[in-house]
C-alpha cells in the first residue's frame, strides 16, 4: 500500500506553482502527480519520494493536506494491460474510486495508482496478488522504479 498526499486548493493562477516551489525548495521529489479540477477548486494528488517530510513541509507553509491509502500496481504497458486489473476487481465487486497512471523510467511497464474504498482495500490487495501479470508494489519498490 502507498500513501498518497492529497491537497485541496483553489483553482487560481500561481497556486500550483507555489506548491511545487515549496516542495522543490525542500528537496522533495514528486514521483507522480494528478490534478482533478472544477472551475473553482482542484485536488492535487501526489506520490512523494519522502511522504512524511512532504507533509511536514506543507504543514509549515499552512497547506492543508491529507494522506490517502492507494495501491500501486505494475501492469503490462500494452493494449489490454489495464483491463486485466479492472476485470479482476470487477469480478470481486470492488469499485475503483479513481485511478491514474504513469510510465516510470526504469521499467517497460506502466504503473497504475488505484483508490478503492477503505472497507475493501484488503480484499483488493488479495485479489490483485492472484492475477498473473499484475505486480502490486510496496512503497520502497515504487520509489526505486
Amino acid at each position: 500500500m502507498i500513501r498518497q498526499v492529497s491537497i485541496f486548493m483553489e483553482n487560481h493562477e500561481g497556486r500550483l506553482n507555489n506548491l511545487l516551489n515549496i516542495l522543490a525548495e525542500n528537496n522533495i521529489n514528486i514521483r507522480s502527480l494528478n490534478i482533478a479540477e472544477t472551475m473553482d477548486y482542484g485536488i492535487v494528488r501526489l506520490i512523494l519520494q519522502e511522504t512524511d517530510k512532504g507533509i511536514e513541509v506543507l504543514k509549515k507553509h499552512n497547506i492543508m493536506s491529507s494522506l490517502t491509502p492507494v495501491l500501486a500496481a505494475e501492469i503490462s504497458d500494452q493494449p489490454g494491460g489495464l483491463s486485466i486489473l479492472v476485470e479482476a476487481l470487477t469480478k470481486e465487486k470492488i469499485n475503483i474510486v479513481y485511478a491514474y497512471s504513469f510510465l516510470p523510467k526504469k521499467t517497460d511497464n506502466a504503473i497504475v495508482i488505484i483508490r478503492v474504498e477503505d472497507e475493501v482495500l484488503e480484499k483488493a490487495i488479495e485479489t490483485l496478488k492472484t492475477v498473473p501479470g499484475i505486480n502490486l508494489l510496496d512503497r520502497e519498490t515504487l520509489l526505486l522504479i
